[in-house]
């Protein structure tokens, strides 16, 4: 499981389900587009977050 990804537009925390998706603790799933950039599922807004690393990416 991947660590927690903070969402800058809301003041909120992400928890990634996998590498692509996840949940904000408002219950919104939250699509990672990018490392820094990811699309509320429900709105449709794009929100900038922290980095949102891959799990191969927390061994280096």
């Amino acid at each position: 499981m991947c660590a927690a990804v903070f969402d800058y537009n809301d003041n909120d925390f992400i928890m990634p389900f996998d590498n692509k998706m996840g949940m904000d603790s408002k219950g919104n799933l939250m699509r990672r587009l990018d490392d820094y950039v990811a699309m509320d599922m429900n709105s449709g807004q794009f929100h900038y977050t922290s980095p949102w690393l891959e799990d191969n990416d927390k061994d280096n």
